[in-house]
């Protein structure tokens, strides 16, 4: 095979275009694909709950949220009994659960969602519902899963040019080709989550810096200063999307103030871009729902006790306890874990930890010795923000790491064809060189490649209907059953609230751990606003998916455990009917005076009725034989 440097400028374009035409179609293919064949519908709480405050932008009521957490609930009941009006009367105290503020997440992908929410018509849930004789995957998903498919298919047009500017076309193929096939970085694809969208504007930055340096290289300071400004805007609409990327923030201001004159000044422009364009906008939207200090204690929590889902559960700030020793073990042990588990991080393309040895590599363009630098220093800072402040998962929604996939692999390329160039192959250079191609790929996408026969066997066969995420998410079930045994007025207790509020479209209060918790502290201040609570959903998102099994749920449902429990004594032993809670008529503590379990949720108490929405897997208890 003939080295590309020796072909014509005619024939090396003819190339260079099928190439890119080639990997458009196979690109585009497998987005059809994923997106309309192997779809089994969203998977991860956060795209859920994302997608329901969308909803509700669409349908003019701003960003608000039908899934209460409480400690959300009591920070924004104590919010408003602080406030006064304008003759320092106090306001009064009354919380509107129709119009709950969230600043859960960043407002710019939520609202890019919403749009398409409403260009689609999916704003309208009842002329949208489920028919599960049709099909088992909510349409809706569809549209929220498109959007991230969108960003993704503009982070891979986004990677070819920007490696094809550090490198080389055939750098840039490569590099496309493996990021397309990872199977880590297809599933963010189709998630429902931001990280496309913030791949995408890191890349923009990468162009950005990579123009920034270029133009001190001809000594023309105003561009300098024009394009490192624009970097500094797509990494504040990074922060708007995901906070976490504050750290990142970080890596590109140290970075720019270090490499750019005058050194140092480019730092402070970053902070004054960070104050106007993050923290303020993020204060305000804070301020909103409980104010930003629960926000700061969730977030310490996550750090320091490792436990916010618990915290947030919890209608107090004592649910988790800090303590030093757990956040240095945390630290060390995120810190190991990170550089341990690099590859599956970023997708498992192969090449990815030989950037990590680019580094000592001496680029003799300064604009790909630049960027090098550049992704090194933001990596370290997003990889000290999560280790300190995300939850832990290569798929989880705080992961980061993924984002710099492409150009990691760029420069692992890069680095594997200089060796071979090193090698002296002469005219078995090309052919060396295609070999090496082709065993990246097959490296980088071989899960995706040998589970590919299957899932189109699977897609194929099921085409009809498709196959949910079951367990923990059912949607059929949820858009219908649930959604026509409650009413939109009322509340319903369950450890699914997420789902409740995307499937269902009804107002749903996360289960805490104790019951105490429910009636000393929320039931008063639902009762207050005018709200009840209907029902109690119990699904496999707390028996089944629960890691540490009964141990793990009695740590993580507490005095509700019984309840998370009863459906899976009824699959074991359906004939014998079991009521599990009825048992648990008396506190093991005999100090503690709130009602019971058994007379909450059993055969004789206050939600005595059981409705089997998916057998016993699903249980919805309520009120009546309504289920209302």
């Amino acid at each position: 095979m003939m080295n590309t440097s020796e072909l014509s400028v005619s024939q090396r374009r003819k190339l260079f275009i099928s190439i890119r035409l080639i990997l458009a179609v196979l690109i585009i293919g497998l987005s059809i694909f994923e997106l309309f064949l192997a779809f089994r519908g969203l998977d991860r709480p956060e795209a859920m709950d994302q997608a329901q405050i969308a909803r509700r932008v669409a349908q003019g009521k701003g960003f608000t949220t039908q899934f209460y957490r409480p400690l959300d609930v009591m920070a924004q009941k104590a919010n408003l009994e602080q406030e006064l009006d304008e003759e320092g009367n106090p306001l009064p105290t009354t919380l509107n659960f129709d119009l709950f503020k969230d600043s859960t997440y960043g407002s710019l992908h939520t609202g890019i969602l919403a749009l398409a929410l409403k260009i689609t018509g999916y704003d309208r849930f009842e002329q949208t519902r489920m028919d599960s004789e049709i099909s088992n995957v909510y349409a809706a998903d569809r549209v929220i899963a498109g959007v991230s498919l969108l960003f993704f298919l503009l982070a891979l047009f986004l990677s070819y040019t920007l490696c094809t500017r550090l490198f080389d076309e055939v750098v840039a193929a490569t590099t496309v080709t493996m990021v397309a096939l990872s199977s880590l970085v297809l599933d963010f694809a189709v998630s429902g989550l931001a990280q496309p969208m913030l791949m995408c504007l890191l890349l923009l930055i990468g162009h950005a810096l990579y123009t920034a340096i270029r133009a001190q290289a001809e000594q023309r300071p105003k561009l300098v200063c024009l394009w490192i400004c624009l970097s500094y805007v797509a990494a504040v609409l990074m922060c708007l999307t995901q906070i976490l990327c504050i750290w990142l923030f970080v890596g590109l201001a140290t970075f720019c103030a270090i490499y750019f004159r005058p050194r140092g000044l480019w730092f402070m422009v970053a902070l004054g871009f960070a104050l106007i364009g993050v923290a303020l906008p993020t204060y305000i939207q804070c301020a909103a729902s409980g104010g930003i200090g629960t926000h700061i204690l969730h977030s310490l929590g996550v750090a320091f006790g490792g436990g916010g889902d618990l915290l947030a559960r919890s209608a107090t700030d004592t649910a988790v306890p800090f303590n030093n020793a757990n956040f240095y073990l945390r630290l060390v042990g995120g810190l190991c874990s990170q550089m341990l588990n690099i590859l599956s991080y970023m997708g498992g393309v192969a090449v990815v930890p030989f950037f990590l040895l680019a580094l000592f590599n001496r680029y003799k363009r300064e604009e790909s010795e630049g960027i090098k630098w550049l992704m090194f220093a933001m990596w370290v800072g997003i990889g000290v923000g999560m280790t300190c402040f995300a939850r832990s998962g290569e798929t989880s929604a705080d992961q980061l790491f993924i984002l710099f996939t492409p150009i990691f692999a760029a420069y692992g390329t890069a680095l594997v064809f200089n060796f071979l160039a090193r090698l002296n192959l002469g005219a078995s250079f090309g052919a060396s060189r295609a070999l090496c191609i082709a065993a990246l790929i097959l490296l980088s996408g071989g899960p995706f490649l040998l589970t590919l026969p299957r899932t189109l066997v699977m897609s194929i066969w099921t085409s009809d209907r498709g196959i949910p995420h079951y367990p923990p998410y059912y949607p059929a079930a949820l858009n219908g059953k649930l959604h026509d045994l409650s009413n939109a007025d009322d509340i319903i207790v369950t450890d699914q609230p997420w789902a409740v509020a995307w499937y269902a479209d009804r107002k749903a209060l996360w289960i805490p751990r104790n019951i105490d918790t429910f009636c000393r502290d929320l039931e008063p201040v639902l009762a207050e606003s005018g709200q009840k609570v209907q029902g109690f959903l119990i699904t496999p998102s707390s028996h089944a998916m629960t890691p540490g099994g009964i141990p793990g749920i009695l740590s993580a449902y507490g005095d509700f455990a019984p309840l998370v429990l009863e459906g899976k004594l009824l699959q074991i032993l359906p004939q014998h009917n079991i009521a599990l809670a009825d048992l648990f008529h008396t506190h093991a503590n005999s100090q503690v005076r709130s009602r019971t379990l058994a007379s909450l949720v059993s055969s004789r108490g206050q939600y005595a009725y059981r409705h089997f929405l998916l057998g016993a897997d699903m249980v919805y208890y309520s009120r009546n034989e309504q289920g209302r």
